[in-house]
């Protein structure tokens, strides 16, 4: 009987859902996420600071763009990191611009092109003025970036994003 009832208690307890706890930030928002996601950390969205933003999955990449004259170094989380955070598998992201100019992203792409979230450009924190604070980059080589595939994705002066089923 006691085998059994630990059994039981064994198997309800791994079945429950374990809710993932977000902090809130403690410096200036950078990136707010909504819409269908998983965890948060002010009612229904997730918002980060630059330092939650290094907790992830931060690297260093060098590469070119349409939009830039040469190979570029970028540091940032990537995408599929900061997307596993909030619990996202599928869907759609709706990435907005300070100026709410606005791109939709699959979550695909996210893990199948290492896209980063580029918070330094050239190892400087970006700025508003240069594209900040977050740009969207995919890593393209140089033939890549020319050919357009990915140009419309890059969203510069990224803000926010929502997470479409």
């Amino acid at each position: 009987m006691t085998r059994w009832l630990l059994a039981l208690v064994l198997a309800v307890t791994c079945t429950v859902p374990v809710a993932r706890a977000l902090e809130m930030p403690e410096g200036r928002v950078v990136l707010t996420v909504s819409g269908d996601i998983d965890v948060t950390n002010d009612g229904d969205v997730a918002r980060f600071d630059i330092h939650m933003l290094r907790a992830l999955d931060w690297r260093e990449i060098t590469t070119f763009t349409a939009f830039t004259n040469g190979p570029q170094q970028f540091a940032g989380p990537t995408l599929s990191s900061l997307l596993d955070a909030l619990g996202v598998e599928e869907g759609t992201l709706r990435a907005r611009a300070v100026n709410d100019y606005s791109v939709e992203i699959p979550v695909a792409h996210a893990a199948a092109h290492d896209v980063l979230i580029a918070a330094e450009h050239g190892g400087k924190p970006m700025r508003v003025r240069d594209k900040g604070p977050l740009w969207v980059v995919y890593p393209l080589s140089e033939a890549k970036a020319q050919d357009n595939t990915f140009n419309t994705e890059m969203i510069w002066q990224l803000t926010e994003i929502e997470v479409l089923p």
